[in-house]
């Protein structure tokens, strides 16, 4: 082949390295290891807040600075398990989803319910019962309960049940005709009241 050819591609060069295109300089630095004349042909960080600077070393210097490197040199052990934690999401800012759904974070509200799951694959069915919203009471009915002796979501059926078993237990008909216990009859009966009042019972 005549030495006068050259190369011309088409469109563009397909060559990975086409002649004379070298870098000048990218070989020839030293190793910046005290002491060491050898070509520093392998980058290390300079410290964990200049990640992106770095020290140039011959390839026995490289492992022997790698050896001696930590991360979370100056860092409490608090810190240090902090970061660790935050890498396994990119140390962003993060949300709870299911917090957000029920208002109490910045997330979008109301998620849950913008699909349908009947066989439960995305598994918060637990959550789904264990976040339905109780009953909230007024001051006087959450006291007629508590008076009664149940929970603030008692069903009212079974109201009914406690107050009837109440009222015969403290009848002065039911104690011999002692009235020592009508003040505490009388505060059922105004308990149940307040609660058949407001259809609780």
């Amino acid at each position: 082949m005549s030495e006068d050819f050259k190369y011309k591609p088409k469109f563009f060069d397909i060559r990975v390295k086409p002649p004379g295109k070298e870098k000048a300089g990218a070989t020839d630095r030293e190793c910046e290891w005290d002491g060491c004349v050898a070509k520093g042909n392998c980058k290390a960080p300079q410290s964990p807040d200049a990640l992106n600077e770095y020290f140039w070393f011959c390839q026995k210097h490289t492992a022997e600075y790698n050896k001696a490197w930590n991360f979370f040199h100056g860092m409490s052990e608090g810190a240090a398990r902090s970061y660790r934690e935050g890498q396994a999401y990119g140390n962003r800012p993060t949300w709870d989803m299911r917090r957000s759904a029920l208002g109490q974070g910045s997330g979008p509200k109301g998620w849950q319910t913008r699909f349908a799951d009947p066989l439960d694959l995305a598994g918060d069915a637990k959550f789904k019962e264990a976040s339905a919203p109780k009953r909230r009471l007024g001051r006087l009915q959450a006291m007629a309960m508590d008076d009664l002796g149940l929970d603030h979501d008692t069903e009212p059926k079974l109201v009914r049940v406690r107050y009837l078993k109440l009222v015969k237990a403290f009848h002065p008909d039911a104690n011999k005709g002692d009235r020592s216990t009508e003040g505490r009859l009388q505060q059922v009966i105004r308990a149940y009241q307040i609660l058949k009042t407001a259809k609780l019972a």
